[in-house]
């Protein structure tokens, strides 16, 4: 079985911090957009937000190597949790757990910086436990 995906798109909110248990956690909001053309030829646009999840060392390396409005390619897996709201009804919360993440240089006059690369694979990873994942 296969839980896998794959995302292009702009950076809209980063946070980072600590987990319970002091593992780090980059939280970012990444939007990806979809385009077509509607039956009378008007062009339609569509943005979806997808909360992304980074533990440990891509935690770290995204907080350090990402900005707000930054192109970046990810992959990881989805992940589903049950919390309850303030009213006490449990909720299924849909996010991405990180395994790989990918930089585009900035379209800026200092746009020398070469894309970087990091993956899961070339550092330890803890698995973050159930009370880790911040929603």
């Amino acid at each position: 079985m296969i839980n896998k995906v794959t995302l292009l798109g702009r950076i809209g909110k980063k946070e980072f911090k600590q987990t319970r248990t002091g593992l780090p956690l980059c939280q970012l909001s990444v939007a990806t957009e979809e385009r077509w053309l509607d039956s009378t030829g008007n062009q339609k646009k569509e943005t979806t937000w997808h909360n992304v999840n980074f533990f440990s060392k891509l935690a770290e390396v995204s907080e350090k190597y990402t900005l707000v409005g930054d192109l970046v390619y990810i992959e990881g897996k989805i992940s589903n949790r049950k919390i309850a709201d303030d009213n006490g009804v449990n909720r299924m919360v849909h996010s991405i757990t990180g395994s790989f993440i990918q930089f585009f240089p900035r379209a800026t006059k200092n746009a020398d910086k070469t894309n970087e690369n990091h993956s899961q694979d070339d550092t330890p990873y803890e698995k973050p436990h159930d009370e880790d994942v911040p929603f």
